[in-house]
């Protein structure tokens, strides 16, 4: 069997999109685990603290970046790239077009 290249840009590109999510679920693990799921994003809701956990989770991108840009495969990194200007867009829209009322 052929060696899998991880050296693709939809391969970037998916760990890109994944990695911000799993941040998102350890820090609810860790932190808020006596809530709910629903519990947890009504309290991000209501404290209007999430675009800023979201913010903080796409931070993870930047350690698989550099492991892509360590390993030398720039077509990965340029994947994680694209991944997280995606979730540039989507904080942006959940900065500015998303309103909760109490």
């Amino acid at each position: 069997m052929k060696d899998f290249d991880i050296d693709k840009t939809w391969v970037g590109s998916v760990l890109g999109l994944l990695a911000p999510f799993i941040t998102l679920v350890l820090y609810y693990l860790i932190k808020y685990h006596y809530m709910t799921v629903g519990r947890f994003i009504d309290y991000l809701i209501l404290g209007d603290t999430y675009t800023s956990v979201v913010t903080l989770s796409v931070l993870a991108n930047l350690g698989v970046f550099y492991l892509f840009l360590w390993k030398n495969k720039y077509k990965g990194a340029r994947g994680v790239l694209l991944a997280t200007f995606i979730w540039g867009a989507v904080i942006m829209y959940l900065k500015f077009f998303t309103t909760h009322s109490q």
